[in-house]
């Protein structure tokens, strides 16, 4: 949880999880259907802890549906002018790459490859057996249940492009120079992804128009 919203404060970690879990068991008694939603990749996250925490609000709070969202940074936000002027927004990616599941920016505290074998394990225990069957026996109405398991079965979706985006940044040398920065050649498999969006009309629009204006950092 990333914004103020919930009422937690300041806290960080297994503090912090302690007072989401306490504060949506309050929740439940006055609102039929929760969601949580999740920023992952935050400058603030590093390592593990972020990745566990989120699996086990998962776990505690199976009548919760749980979001885990990439950092997506949209002009005339802080995230924005932050990753321009450092020079961490990937420049040639077109807009409509600006959306869960593909990250645009590079990272604080992870590389590609790492981020994308993370959020593979989160979405793929948000999707497994085991929170589905919690989901379906959930302190919640019949109709709340079999909406979640259905959601859980969308996701399954993000998860298959997570792995293809992670098995290509393990294979491919340019997908990965481009998503580490250091090459500004928009991969073959998003212009391929590019083009299936545009349908017929991919070839009004040259490469050069496809490519956002940023402006300077």
């Amino acid at each position: 949880m990333y914004s103020d919203k919930v009422g937690v404060g300041n806290t960080v970690g297994r503090d912090r999880l302690e007072h989401l879990v306490e504060r949506f068991g309050e929740l439940r008694d006055h609102v039929v259907g929760l969601q949580a939603n999740f920023m992952f990749g935050t400058d603030v996250d590093r390592g593990d802890e972020p990745v566990e925490l989120t699996k086990e609000f998962m776990r505690r709070l199976p009548f919760v549906w749980p979001t885990v969202n990439v950092p997506t940074p949209f002009g005339g936000t802080p995230l924005y002018d932050r990753c321009l002027a450092e020079g961490r927004i990937l420049r040639s990616m077109p807009f409509s790459f600006y959306y869960t599941p593909y990250l645009v920016t590079t990272l604080e505290n992870y590389h590609p490859i790492e981020y994308y074998e993370k959020l593979t394990d989160m979405y793929s225990f948000m999707t497994s057996g085991t929170m589905i069957a919690s989901r379906l026996v959930a302190d919640a109405p019949p109709a709340l249940r079999t909406l979640n398991v259905l959601r859980s079965l969308a996701m399954k979706k993000f998860l298959a492009t997570f792995r293809r985006i992670r098995d290509l940044l393990r294979v491919d040398l340019q997908f990965r120079a481009f998503h580490e920065g250091r090459s500004s050649e928009l991969p073959d498999y998003y212009r391929r992804v590019y083009e299936r969006k545009l349908g017929d009309y991919a070839s009004l629009l040259s490469p050069a128009e496809r490519t956002p204006e940023l402006g300077m950092p």
